[in-house]
């Protein structure tokens, strides 16, 4: 038998997951001189998640006792509109990277009616000023933090202006590549110190693989994936699904092979993950999962050299330290939870897998 590698907890202690300074005070902590970076080439693992907003992230931080090593956060181009310099500032505070998700588009309006974004007209240049704003503005941050920016990520599903699929205007993956390799060229004349992270879904619901929407090498400074096990959740279609399931680690045409063969010496990692709530009666006789695990993952859960029990397989808390184990041993620079209540509650706060999971002190 394969031998099992360290526990998360080990992992941590050993600095593979990247922890920042912490306190239990809601304030921002004192400011640190370090800062963690995945463009450092040293195979360290940075561990964070996205919160609410920074005061649920601090009595988080008290909670898991670690500092977010990687805060997370949204922008678009209407609704919240500038560079969110309040991030920044808790990210530099923590020497944590800050990771954002900036998104051409109103998300307060269906996709299909928002033609004023489409991806032949940034790339065209309507919005050139803003752009070059708001780059500018990151590069200004980048010597207090590594600013990660995730622009039109998810582009291979169906729900945003930017994504093939989505009237009107339509777009195709083309067109999201020059709208791309227009905005990185802005990027690298303003802000060549940002991180322009390529991002796409595991699995998306558009008609293009995410492939097909790659700008080239020349164009990226870094990739990520997004995915998540939906559970028994209403939005659900696939129902319990492993770490494995999700992203298709021992897959040769699995998502993470697939990105890693686009990466090739470029850092990647997991931008947007996390497993819904489990609840024990799914799983036993009778229930949904019973039907589609069936007892084998009572019966005979090992599968060296990860998941050694059921709760390995069928918990939010099994689930989340094997995602990290496996995103680890693949060479993923980066793992980033999506901690926060939008179509499930989605948090590990206050629960056994936050705190066996991102608690460093234990």
């Amino acid at each position: 038998m394969v031998a099992r590698p360290p526990t998360v907890r080990a992992l941590i202690a050993a600095g593979i997951v990247a922890a920042a300074v912490f306190t239990t005070s809601t304030a921002a902590p004192a400011s640190v001189t370090t800062r963690v970076s995945i463009l450092d080439g040293d195979h360290t693992m940075i561990l964070g998640w996205a919160s609410h907003d920074l005061t649920t992230m601090a009595a988080e931080e008290a909670a898991f006792g670690r500092s977010d090593a990687m805060i997370s956060t949204y922008v678009d181009f209407v609704q919240s509109p500038a560079f969110p310099d309040d991030e920044a500032d808790a990210a530099e505070a923590r020497g944590s990277a800050l990771l954002i998700a900036w998104e051409p588009w109103d998300w307060n309006l269906p996709a299909d009616q928002q033609p004023e974004f489409a991806p032949a007209l940034i790339a065209a240049g309507d919005y050139d000023t803003y752009l070059t704003s708001w780059l500018t503005s990151a590069q200004q941050r980048t010597a207090d933090a590594e600013i990660i920016v995730r622009f039109a990520p998810e582009m291979d599903d169906t729900t945003r202006p930017w994504s093939s699929g989505t009237a009107p205007g339509d777009s195709t993956p083309a067109d999201y590549i020059a709208m791309w390799r227009h905005v990185y060229e802005l990027k690298q004349a303003v802000a060549p110190d940002v991180v322009m992270l390529w991002n796409p879904l595991n699995y998306g619901a558009g008609p293009h693989p995410f492939e097909a929407y790659y700008p080239g090498s020349a164009y990226v400074d870094a990739l990520a994936l997004d995915g998540f096990n939906w559970g028994y959740t209403p939005m659900s279609q696939a129902g319990w699904q492993s770490p494995d399931d999700v992203f298709g680690f021992t897959d040769p045409n699995g998502p993470v092979p697939r990105l890693k063969a686009l990466a090739g010496s470029k850092p990647w990692g997991i931008a947007e993950t996390a497993s819904a709530p489990d609840r024990p009666a799914d799983f036993q006789p009778g229930g949904p999962g019973y039907g589609s695990w069936g007892s084998w993952v009572f019966q005979w859960p090992e599968n060296p050299p990860y998941e050694a029990t059921a709760d390995d397989w069928i918990t939010q808390e099994g689930w989340s330290r094997m995602l990290i184990e496996r995103a680890q041993d693949a060479g993923a620079s980066f793992v980033d939870f999506f901690h926060t209540v939008k179509e499930t509650d989605w948090r590990l706060t206050d629960t056994a897998v936050g705190r066996e999971v991102l608690n460093a002190g234990s």
